[in-house]
């Protein structure tokens, strides 16, 4: 137990820390005129934070047509999403969209078009979605078709079809150092759109397959031609992993002409079509945060490939994750059902993993699971509470002071109630300790 005494004693110092910057934040942030609370009703309130944080995002969504399509089971993996929810959609964003479809079919390139992330959260919550980011699976297109030759014709697209109103088009940013060390064709753009104009941020990613890692670097290749499905596994929780397909009928794109009200008709005839590998669907509806895993793997092979090092592996024996002599072990029990097609001690080992690789390649994605659930009011899958350890040294030492930084801004914003309930959860529910058995769960109500 000593070491994961340790394990829990850092954590709350590295929360902790971080927490004072978002209180610093808060103050500047929030509304002046409001009485700030005694330090003891953030220590004692928290808990009931929580439950109120979910009643007031309850009653404000309980009445949306995004909330009644969730309930009626209107959207589905696989479905056209229902014409009350795609009207949620700006039409200059449906512009951007249009634009980007004409482009790929002026140029004959087999490519799809993806709404990922918070955006497709966000419309399903019944939230006017912003931040517009894009994927491209060019698994179809020649190997020289990459995100970079596709927004490096954009610029002279726009000019050529004035009609698709769309202005301009300005590439900021290409292979960022970031995305380079990952191995990752990134980019963002501005697009110019409508009358009277309006600019839109616009980031472009490929989708991204199986990774392969070298024995001598932690760095791992990357596919840039992954699946759809591949793409979603990689995101850090099933409600951002769920992404919207989005394409013209066919016949009604704006290449066909039709005159000048061409493009407003054909931006607004697109379709969208949900995909939901993960079951996104069913933890918005359950309101759990979990990571998305590959069901149906076998649960040693994914531990072997997740658990690579030593000081890995002695951790997970001492969490009660593997037997002493390293072995497949049981994870401590879920509290929150598997998704459909995922059943047994086999579901609840790949839970655990998965999320352990899931904060491992990126431990800012601690903060943002916590800042969701606070936010959010949902409650945090009893694995991402085993698999934090796994992930502070590197929080601590190797994630950026301005990345965290920007995470806990943003939590301030969010307004006081969510801030004091991240409060709440970061220090009131202790790490799994090894001489009780590895357990976890979810932090009281």
């Amino acid at each position: 137990g000593k070491c994961l005494r340790a394990a829990s004693a850092r954590y709350q110092t590295t929360i902790f820390a971080l927490f004072l910057l978002a209180i610093a934040s808060s103050l500047l942030l929030t509304s002046a005129s409001r009485p700030p609370r005694a330090v003891t009703g953030i220590l004692s309130g928290g808990g009931r934070l929580a439950s109120r944080g979910a009643a007031s995002w309850m009653r404000a969504a309980s009445g949306s047509s995004s909330a009644r399509a969730l309930a009626d089971g209107a959207v589905a993996h696989g479905e056209l999403l229902p014409a009350e929810l795609v009207a949620r959609v700006p039409h200059r964003e449906k512009l951007v969209l249009s634009f980007v479809l004409a482009f790929l079919e002026a140029n004959a390139l087999p490519a799809q078009l993806l709404v990922n992330g918070g955006y497709v959260r966000d419309l399903l919550l019944g939230s006017v979605p912003d931040d517009l980011d894009l994927s491209l699976c060019l698994r179809e297109c020649d190997p020289a078709v990459t995100v970079a030759t596709v927004m490096h014709g954009l610029p002279g697209f726009a000019l050529e079809r004035p009609e698709l109103n769309v202005s301009s088009v300005t590439i900021t940013t290409i292979l960022s150092d970031a995305s380079k060390d990952k191995n990752v064709d990134t980019a963002k753009a501005h697009l110019v759109v409508g009358s009277p104009p309006e600019r839109i941020e616009v980031d472009f990613m490929p989708t991204i397959g199986e990774e392969t890692y070298d024995e001598f670097n932690r760095v791992p290749e990357r596919d840039v031609r992954g699946t759809p499905e591949q793409d979603a596994l990689r995101r850090d929780l099933t409600i951002g992993a769920m992404l919207l397909h989005v394409f013209q009928p066919r016949g009604s794109g704006p290449s066909g002409g039709g005159g000048a009200a061409a493009p407003e008709a054909a931006a607004e005839a697109l379709q969208w079509r949900l995909l939901d590998f993960y079951g996104g669907l069913a933890d918005l509806q359950r309101r759990v945060l979990r990571s998305p895993y590959p069901a149906g793997a076998d649960a040693s092979l994914v531990r072997a490939s997740v658990l690579r090092y030593a000081e890995e592996r002695e951790l997970a024996r001492k969490m009660g994750l593997l037997p002493s002599d390293g072995a497949a072990g049981s994870p401590a029990r879920s509290d929150s059902p598997a998704p459909a097609g995922a059943a047994g001690e086999g579901a609840e080992a790949l839970q655990v993993v998965w999320w352990i690789k899931v904060l491992r390649d990126d431990p800012l994605r601690v903060l943002r699971a916590l800042r969701f659930s606070a936010k959010l009011g949902f409650q945090l899958h009893s694995s991402f509470w085993l698999a934090v350890p796994f992930a502070l040294s590197s929080l601590q030492s190797k994630v950026a002071g301005s990345r965290k930084k920007d995470e806990l801004v943003k939590i301030a914003r969010a307004g006081r109630e969510p801030l004091l309930t991240f409060l709440d959860l970061s220090f009131g529910f202790p790490l799994p300790n090894a001489t009780c058995g590895g357990g976890g769960g979810a932090p009281p109500p």
